[in-house]
């Protein structure tokens, strides 16, 4: 089979079927806020995706020898894996509940355009973190993806949805996350890290949602559907997917992938909701895939020219 003698190709694939997970969630979500309050939402979405994961968790590992199988729920307890998991978590929570609370007021197309976001600050969080300059090319799709962002959140002549907002917050959060999962899953075990996230994430939802917010739950046919789409689709097949498989193809080549979510999310809002961009929303979404595209194209050609040099 090719992608048996293709370890880098079967894991661009996988990280390509989290790419659709993810482009399902948004309008999932979206049908979800008519009948759940979002911190809520994603408080029970986690739990369930933790709970889950326990339960599978010896199907998962039963390919390892048993000294690895006992030595997967040792590490659970390992300092640096509580440390890197509460982090992940932490940011995940940061970032899913931020998107959920967006989606409440804005669209699934101009959510998952805003996301997309995230993969362009990444070489800002980056020449921030470790004073690596952004090549020109990068500051240009810096500057597409800004004057984007200004079209998108502005679509009716000025006013800006409150939705968008919070969403941007997201962008910000997972580009966070996207630079640190990688150092993470050079330290500590996949799966291990993988239970915290979820766990950590679903703890801080919970306690927000017994705090602060004014909790909402109506069960209703498209609240159940969206639960178990986005528990077992977008949580936590997604996650376990980009942890297990992320680390075995590059950044760049992961990037890449990621930056065709807002293609996937976009078409599933126009089969699930209907929605449609027109417009300036339109021009703006454009721009800012092509912001994602040019700033990867440019990484994607410098990794080409270091794999060829002898």
């Amino acid at each position: 089979m090719v992608f048996a003698r293709s370890p880098t190709r079967f894991a661009d694939l996988m990280l390509l079927a989290v790419t659709v997970c993810w482009g399902v969630s948004f309008a999932a979500i979206k049908t979800a806020m008519d009948h759940a309050s979002p911190v809520l939402f994603v408080a029970v979405r986690f739990t369930a995706a933790t709970l889950l994961l326990l339960a599978v968790w010896p199907w998962l590992m039963r390919g390892e020898a048993p000294q690895a199988r006992r030595r997967s729920y040792r590490v659970l307890g390992d300092r640096a894996t509580l440390r890197w998991g509460f982090l992940m978590g932490t940011l995940i929570a940061a970032g899913y509940t931020t998107q959920t609370i967006g989606l409440t007021t804005t669209s699934a197309d101009n959510s998952a355009f805003l996301t997309a976001l995230s993969v362009v600050l990444v070489p800002v969080l980056v020449f921030l973190v470790h004073g690596e300059k952004p090549a020109r090319p990068v500051l240009a799709g810096l500057g597409l993806a800004l004057l984007g962002l200004a079209m998108l959140t502005r679509p009716d002549l000025g006013r800006t949805v409150t939705g968008d907002l919070w969403t941007v917050g997201t962008a910000v959060a997972y580009a966070v996350y996207l630079e640190r999962l990688s150092a993470a899953l050079k330290r500590v075990p996949y799966l291990p890290l993988l239970f915290w996230t979820l766990a950590v994430c679903a703890g801080w939802n919970g306690l927000l949602a017994a705090t602060i917010e004014e909790r909402v739950w109506a069960w209703h046919p498209h609240l159940a559907v969206a639960l178990a789409v986005t528990t077992l689709l977008s949580t936590l097949l997604a996650l376990y997917l980009q942890n297990r498989f992320q680390g075995r193809t590059t950044a760049t080549r992961a990037a890449l992938i990621f930056s065709a979510e807002p293609v996937f999310a976009a078409a599933f809002s126009w089969a699930v909701l209907g929605e449609r961009l027109t417009g300036g929303s339109l021009a703006g979404a454009l721009l800012i895939l092509g912001a994602v595209l040019l700033i990867e194209l440019k990484d994607a050609a410098a990794l080409n020219r270091m794999e060829v040099r002898p």
